[in-house]
C-alpha cells in the first residue's frame, strides 16, 4: 500500500529545527442540520532542509515515526507565497522594460502631470456658481 499523502498549508516554521506544523483542512456534513463544516487538524512535519515558510501550500507524506508525534515527512512544495511575489514582480518588471522600449504600441508614458485640467475644472466651477439653478429660481431653500 502506497503511503498516505496529504496537502495542507503550513501554520508554523522557524520554531522547532527540521520540524514544521502543517494544516490540513477538510469540510463534513453535519448529521443534524446538514451543514458544511470546516474540519481540520495539525500535523508536525519533518524538514530535513528547512525549506517549508508559513503560508506554503505543501504535499507531506505518512513515513516511520521520526519522534513522539512527527511522522510526516515534506514531500513537494506545491506552492510559495515568496515564489509567487517573484514571479508577479519579475512580470511587472518585464512589462515596464518593454514599454520603455516602445514594443507595446502605444509608446512609454511620462510621468503624471497631476496639474492637467485645473483650468478647465475652474472655469467650470466659476460658471456653476455664476447662474442659479432652476430650483433656486424657484425660491427652494438652501438650494444654489
Amino acid at each position: 500500500m502506497p503511503p498516505l499523502k496529504l496537502t495542507g498549508i503550513v501554520t508554523r516554521s522557524g520554531f522547532m529545527q527540521k520540524t514544521a506544523t502543517v494544516t490540513i483542512s477538510r469540510f463534513m456534513v453535519h448529521p443534524k442540520t446538514h451543514k458544511r463544516i470546516e474540519r481540520s487538524k495539525k500535523y508536525l512535519t519533518h524538514d530535513p532542509e528547512n525549506v517549508m515558510k508559513t503560508g506554503d501550500t505543501v504535499m507531506i507524506r505518512h513515513c516511520r515515526p521520526i519522534s513522539a508525534r512527527k511522522r510526516f515527512v515534506l514531500d513537494t512544495v506545491i506552492k510559495s507565497p515568496e515564489t509567487e511575489w517573484e514571479k508577479l514582480h519579475a512580470n511587472q518588471q518585464q512589462g515596464q522594460s518593454s514599454a520603455s522600449q516602445g514594443n507595446d504600441g502605444g509608446g512609454a508614458q511620462g510621468p503624471l502631470d497631476v496639474t492637467a485640467g485645473v483650468d478647465a475644472l475652474g472655469e467650470v466651477r466659476e460658471g456653476q456658481n455664476s447662474t442659479p439653478s432652476k430650483m433656486a429660481e424657484k425660491g427652494m431653500a438652501g438650494v444654489s
